[in-house]
């Protein structure tokens, strides 16, 4: 009997379908904007997507898909998918507007990997608007894929810069939304970032080279696409 049952389930393991699988760097995040919670956040990066999500369970995601310049923001309750086109380029900044990037080093910081942080100022119009303490020379792929992101999301910005509040275009909104969108991960890993608002993010922790579903990067079928609103 025994070996009727192993007969049958090796059947059964066989029959099942496989897995696809691919390989991925996964960083986790504490992030948390300004008068809430904070909430862990899972980024699954391969060389052609990031997606972001909270966790195994997440019904709800984020996916860059880094060849096309395209976020899509997918939502299971609403059964929606809006679609972020980040083609195109950024104008040149305004020649009154004043954007800095200082650059610190604290040599009694923790290393990771070896390496010294390094910790970025962004300012415009002389007001400080993010601080980021970044890594360099680390996970680069990763890297990569948030500069992407940054970046799609600048593009689409400026695209719909006429549906922003005239009250709401600062100085370091343009810098933070716009113009300097990647003044950090340009530079290194973001490990802490946090702005005068409150609003904070901190690296937990890191994995390479891990296996992940394929299917983590596929859009949900029957689901509606929609694009932000044009100005």
């Amino acid at each position: 009997m025994s070996r009727i049952l192993l007969l049958l389930t090796g059947l059964l393991y066989n029959a099942l379908p496989l897995m696809a699988e691919t390989r991925a760097t996964v960083l986790w995040y504490l992030e948390q904007e300004a008068g809430n919670e904070p909430w862990k956040v899972r980024y699954i990066i391969t060389d052609r997507y990031l997606r972001s999500d909270q966790g195994d369970d997440s019904v709800d995601f984020v996916l860059l898909d880094r060849r096309k310049k395209l976020i899509y923001n997918v939502v299971e309750e609403s059964r929606t998918i809006l679609d972020i086109d980040g083609k195109g380029e950024i104008d040149k900044r305004p020649g009154d507007l004043a954007i800095e990037v200082r650059r610190s080093h604290d040599s009694k910081a923790p290393t990771l990997e070896g390496r010294d942080p390094v910790t970025l100022e962004l300012r415009a119009g002389g007001t400080v608007c993010n601080s980021s303490v970044v890594v360099e020379g680390i996970l680069n792929d990763a890297r990569k894929a948030f500069e992407a992101f940054a970046d799609v999301l600048a593009v689409q910005q400026q695209r719909s810069q006429g549906n922003t509040p005239a009250e709401y275009v600062t100085p370091c909104f343009q810098a933070r939304y716009l113009y300097a969108a990647d003044f950090d991960v340009a530079v290194g890993l973001p490990v802490l970032t946090w702005r005068p608002d409150g609003a904070r993010r901190q690296l937990l922790r890191y994995q390479r080279d891990v296996p992940v579903d394929e299917a983590l990067f596929q859009l949900p079928e029957g689901y509606e696409h929609y694009q932000p609103l044009a100005p």
